[in-house]
C-alpha cells in the first residue's frame, strides 16, 4: 500500500490557464514521489479562512519534487486558493485514491476530457508516451477561451482532437461525437487494441460510457464526486457500483476509486 503524507508545501507558481482555470504549482517532495496517474491530493486552502473542509484536486503533473493541480474557481475555496502567491504555504494531503490500470498494453490509448476533467488524465498521458504509446487525447470545451492542456498534449506528442460547444475552436459538438467519430472506423484510424481513459461532467461520462459498451471497447473512468473526507470515512462520495455476481454495491470514490471500469457503474 502507497503510503500518505499530510504536508505544508510550498507554493512555485499560480498561474490562470483559461478563464477560471489555474495551474498551481508546489513542492512536494514525499507525494511527487509516490504518486500515480489517476490519484489526487487534499487540500487545506487557507486555516484563517473558516473553511473547514479540505478542496481535492487531481495531481496534474510531477516533476522531480514538484506535483501541479489544475483547478477550476467554483466556489469559495478555489476563489481562495486562485489567489494565493508564489512562496506561500499550503498543507497537502495525499496521494490518494487508486490509480488507472495500465497492466494491458493499450494500442492506441484514447482520453476522452470534458472540460477541467482533462486535468485527471494528463499525468496518465505522459506516463503512456514515456512508454512508447500512441495516444489520441479528445478535449471538449464549453469554447476557445476555456481550452486546457492543448500545448500540454502537443508537447508529448498525442493526436488531439478538440470540439467545443460553440463552435468556436476545433469542430461544434460535444467531445463525445469526436470519440464516435474514431470509433466507427477502427481500420482507418488503426484501433488495434484501443482502452479508453476518461473524466469530466458526469453526463458526459455516461454518455462515453454508453458509447464503449456499445463497441465493446474497456474503459476506466475517473470519477470526480464531492468529497468530504477524501479518507473513506463520511461515505459522502460513493457511486453505485455493479458486483462480479449480481447485484450492486455503492463505493467510495475517494478510496475505492477515483478510478472505475466503466462498465461496473450504475448511472
Amino acid at each position: 500500500m502507497l503510503k500518505k503524507f499530510d504536508t505544508p508545501s510550498k507554493i512555485i507558481s499560480n498561474e490562470q490557464i483559461a478563464t477560471n482555470h489555474f495551474l498551481l504549482r508546489c513542492k512536494c517532495p514525499k507525494i511527487a514521489a509516490q504518486s500515480k496517474p489517476g490519484q489526487f491530493i487534499h487540500v487545506l486552502i487557507d486555516e484563517g479562512s473558516n473553511l473547514l473542509l479540505r478542496r481535492p484536486f487531481t495531481i496534474y503533473s510531477v516533476k522531480d519534487d514538484e506535483i501541479s493541480m489544475l483547478y477550476q474557481i467554483i466556489g469559495k475555496g478555489t476563489k481562495i486558493l486562485s489567489t494565493c502567491q508564489q512562496g506561500q504555504q499550503i498543507n497537502v494531503l495525499g496521494p490518494l485514491g487508486n490509480c488507472f490500470d495500465l497492466s494491458i498494453e493499450p494500442d492506441p490509448a484514447i482520453v476522452v476530457g470534458g472540460g477541467a476533467g482533462i486535468a485527471s488524465l494528463m499525468l496518465l498521458a505522459t506516463a503512456l508516451r514515456v512508454n512508447g504509446i500512441r495516444l489520441i487525447a479528445m478535449i471538449g470545451s464549453m469554447s476557445s477561451d476555456r481550452l486546457l492542456s492543448v500545448k500540454d498534449l502537443e508537447e508529448i506528442g498525442a493526436e488531439i482532437h478538440i470540439t467545443t460547444d460553440d463552435g468556436s475552436f476545433g469542430n461544434q459538438g460535444f467531445v463525445t461525437d469526436s470519440l464516435l467519430a474514431v470509433l466507427e472506423k477502427p481500420t482507418k484510424n488503426g484501433l488495434r487494441n484501443p482502452i479508453i481513459f476518461t473524466c469530466g461532467p458526469s453526463g458526459m461520462l455516461q454518455a462515453v460510457t454508453e458509447i464503449v459498451v456499445d463497441h465493446e471497447i474497456p474503459c476506466q473512468v475517473a470519477m470526480e464526486n464531492e468529497m468530504g473526507c477524501a479518507l473513506g470515512v463520511c461515505l459522502g462520495c460513493v457511486c453505485k457500483v455493479r458486483l462480479p455476481n449480481a447485484g450492486f454495491e455503492f463505493q467510495r470514490v475517494c478510496s475505492e476509486g477515483p478510478v472505475f471500469n466503466a462498465e461496473d457503474i450504475i448511472w
